[in-house]
């Protein structure tokens, strides 16, 4: 389904507005200039998400965020799940814990499992998922990150998990030598 000509204006117009992360005060600023932002943002991300327009995605996210637009965690799991390439996941990870998705507790966890090969040395987005993980605070969420406390997961992860848990002392593990 492709968006009409007058609604492809509107998103063009507030994409045009867009530049980052915005501040609640911004995103309702942009909210009032724009009223049919709220309705139709989620649909301007599937569809961007769709031909592969990361950077529209992104700035519709970041804008939808604040505006707490309904949808919203399900289209950007709907996203990572796609396994899409070009796609930086990282911001689309911080959403979900900045919105306190708890539906999408599984998705971030599958996020942390598929990246975990290719994300050394680092664990960047494996981080960014306990994080998010830690922000939804459900029972359900801290058993994931419980679980990215086992021997099957790199050190810095485990470390990462274990310190967003606060039991990174429980588990031995030297501080100084984890931040080197």
């Amino acid at each position: 389904m492709t968006a009409s000509m007058a609604e492809r204006s509107e998103a063009d117009r507030v994409e045009s507005l867009v530049n980052g992360f915005l501040a609640e005060r911004d995103a309702r600023s942009i909210a009032e200039l724009h009223p049919g932002v709220c309705d139709g943002i989620v649909s301007w991300i599937r569809e961007a998400a769709h031909v592969g327009r990361w950077t529209r995605v992104e700035k519709f996210a970041n804008l939808a965020a604040p505006l707490r637009v309904a949808g919203l965690g399900e289209v950007l799991q709907e996203i990572l799940d796609s396994g899409a390439a070009g796609l930086n996941k990282e911001d689309l990870v911080d959403i979900l814990g900045e919105i306190r998705e708890a539906g999408s507790v599984a998705c971030l966890f599958r996020v942390a499992e598929g990246s975990v090969s290719k994300d050394a040395p680092a664990y960047w987005l494996c981080q960014k998922v306990i994080s998010s993980l830690g922000e939804i605070g459900t029972p359900e969420a801290f058993e994931c990150i419980r679980q990215m406390t086992a021997q099957s997961w790199p050190d810095t992860v485990r470390w990462h998990a274990a310190v967003e848990l606060g039991i990174e002392d429980e588990l031995g593990f030297d501080e100084g030598q984890m931040l080197r």
